[in-house]
Formats: C-alpha cells, sequence, structure tokens
C-alpha cells in the first residue's frame, strides 16, 4: 500500500461549481485539479509571494477534489468498461447501471485497480457512487437546491431574472484531495488552502459561498507490482515528447475544455477578458503506458495589448495512479 497526504474541504457554506457554461441552474459535480492550483497560486501571491508562481505550480501535483463520507473516500471511476459483475444478474440487466458509475469507494477501487473482477451486492450501487459495503449507513454526501435570482444591469436595462443552484453538503462529507506533496511544502500547501477556505471556491464566494475549514489525513491505496496503464486523478497536458508515447489510438479517455473569463484576476479592468482555451484530459483517463508523466504548467494569458495584463498560470501536472487492466495485456 501507498501512503499519500489528503487534505479534507470541510464546507460550512453551500457551493457552487461552474460547469464552463454561462448557465447557473446546476453545479457540476467536478472541482478540477487546475482550479484548485491556481487558486492557491493567487492566495500566494496576494500574500506578496508574486515571484516565480510557474515555478510554484510545477512544485507539486494535486489530484481533483472528490467527495468523501464519513470515512468514505471515493476516487473517479476509470474511463471505459468496468470490470463488475452484480450478484444474482445477468450482464444485461446491471450493464446500463454501470455506465452510470462517477465514483467508487476506495475498497472497491483498489480491487479494480489491481485487475480483478469485482461481484457487488445491486445495493451497493447509489445512482453515481459505487459504495464499498451494503452494510454501511448511506446517505447522499450532499443535496442541491434551485433559487431563482434576477440579474440587475447597470446601463438601466431590463432585469433578467435566472436560477442559480446552490449545493449544501452534509455536516460529515465534503471534498478531498490528494497530493505527493510532504514536509514544508505540504505545510505550505495546508496554509493556503486554510486562506482559501477563509475566500471560498466555486461562484458567488464573493456573498459568502463556498467557504470550508481543511483537516489533513492520509490515504491508502494499493500499490500495482505488474501495473500496466496509467490513470489520471487530475487533468492533465502532456508535454510533446509524453504525447507521442501516450498511444492514443489503445487509450480511454476524455477531453475536456478549459479557458473562460479571468474572473480570478486582482485587476478588475482584466476580469472581463477571456483566456485562451486549451484541451486537458480529464480524470478517469486511462492510458496504457507506465513511465512517469510530468505534464506542463500552461499560459493562457489572451492576446491583449496592455503591458499590465499578467500571466493566467493553468496547470496540466498529472496525479497519477498506475493500475492493472487486464484488456491490455
Amino acid at each position: 500500500m501507498v501512503r499519500y497526504n489528503i487534505l479534507k474541504m470541510k464546507f460550512s457554506t453551500p457551493v457552487h461549481i461552474g460547469s464552463g457554461k454561462d448557465n447557473y441552474d446546476f453545479s457540476s459535480t467536478d472541482l478540477h485539479s487546475d482550479t484548485l492550483a491556481s487558486a492557491l497560486a493567487a492566495i500566494r501571491a496576494q500574500s506578496g509571494q508574486t515571484e516565480d508562481l510557474e515555478r510554484f505550480l510545477n512544485s507539486f501535483v494535486l489530484s481533483s477534489a472528490f467527495p468523501y463520507m464519513g470515512n468514505s473516500f471515493f476516487l473517479p471511476a476509470p474511463v471505459g468498461r468496468l470490470s463488475i459483475k452484480v450478484r444474482g444478474k445477468e450482464e444485461y440487466e446491471y450493464r446500463k447501471y454501470l455506465k452510470k458509475i462517477h465514483f467508487i469507494e476506495t475498497s472497491v477501487f483498489c480491487r479494480l485497480a489491481q485487475g480483478e473482477t469485482v461481484e457487488i451486492d445491486e445495493k451497493q450501487l447509489k445512482g453515481s457512487y459505487l459504495v464499498g459495503s451494503t452494510e454501511e449507513q448511506w446517505s447522499h454526501p450532499y443535496k442541491n437546491q434551485v433559487s431563482q435570482r434576477v440579474e440587475v444591469p447597470r446601463n438601466g436595462q431590463d432585469t433578467t431574472p435566472f436560477f442559480f443552484d446552490w449545493r449544501y453538503f452534509n455536516k460529515d462529507a465534503g471534498l478531498y484531495c490528494i497530493t505527493g506533496a510532504t514536509d514544508q511544502l505540504f505545510e505550505e500547501l495546508v496554509r493556503l488552502f486554510r486562506q482559501l477556505g477563509e475566500t471560498g471556491v466555486g461562484t458567488d464566494k464573493n456573498v459568502g459561498g463556498g467557504k470550508f475549514e481543511i483537516e489533513t489525513g492520509t490515504l491508502e491505496l494499493a500499490e500495482i507490482g505488474d501495473a500496466n496503464t496509467t490513470l489520471l486523478l487530475s487533468l492533465y497536458v502532456p508535454t510533446e515528447e509524453e504525447l507521442k508515447k501516450l498511444r492514443l489510438t489503445d487509450s480511454r479517455y476524455t477531453l475536456i475544455l478549459r479557458g473562460g473569463y479571468m474572473a480570478g484576476s486582482d485587476i478588475e479592468t482584466f476580469r472581463h477578458l477571456w483566456k485562451k482555451s486549451i484541451y486537458m484530459f480529464g480524470c478517469g483517463s486511462i492510458f496504457p503506458v507506465v513511465q512517469s508523466l510530468k505534464g506542463k504548467v500552461v499560459d493562457l494569458r489572451p492576446d491583449w495589448n496592455d503591458k499590465c495584463l499578467h500571466p493566467v498560470y493553468r496547470t496540466g501536472k498529472p496525479f497519477c495512479l498506475h493500475i492493472k487492466v487486464n484488456d491490455y495485456e
């Protein structure tokens, strides 16, 4: 087993995680690694450490944020067909339910990661979640509440109603992320996360949304000696050299378009600018390679004729696990 440091976000206020679109009536299930890392870099810069933010982002890897419920931690389902059978059922009866799985409890995940075909009870399927046992009491980690709000234009035009989705986490649930950072670097990340929790994450943090407290801990995951693939637990932008080695025709992956407004800029006049966009490989993507992947930090600074315009860094450094997938043998 390999032990990793984790940071648990216990939300004290509701949160809205943007989906990258203009609609607010839906909150995304994913708080991506590049968003978190960029927020930490911004907090660091606001505290006066403005030097070499690119070096800071290159100094650590961070997973995306995944749900936890009590002592149960969930990881993203690998892309593609899951080696899972439902006890007492024919495949045609449960295959459509397996396709809905987005998160898998770590005890089941580790068995899948070792190349095992896992037999589960039908009661372990909880919508987009696959829980570890039918004996554990289950309640959904969060509930959503959609309310109607009104946008009031500054130019005197008519108001526009819209719907806004808040996500409320249960008191013993929240999000957590995994990091490879240790020692002093981990302590710095914890300090930055605590500051970020006071500021808030997501949309409408300026009215109190997305505030959280941080708890640290560890998570043990299986170390696979005969692994034949690499699984992403974060977003990933490969270097040119890595892209040639990924064997994309044999890979199972998702691509996510990242961009959006420079809403986090300290300079208000830049917040209306649209960042350059880039596609990143998504969580759960699998590549039939086992060498170390480094990824890169990219600058999405828009083309704008202003010498004061600062870089807009997004990290595509991957948090990876090596796993075994039988049909890649």
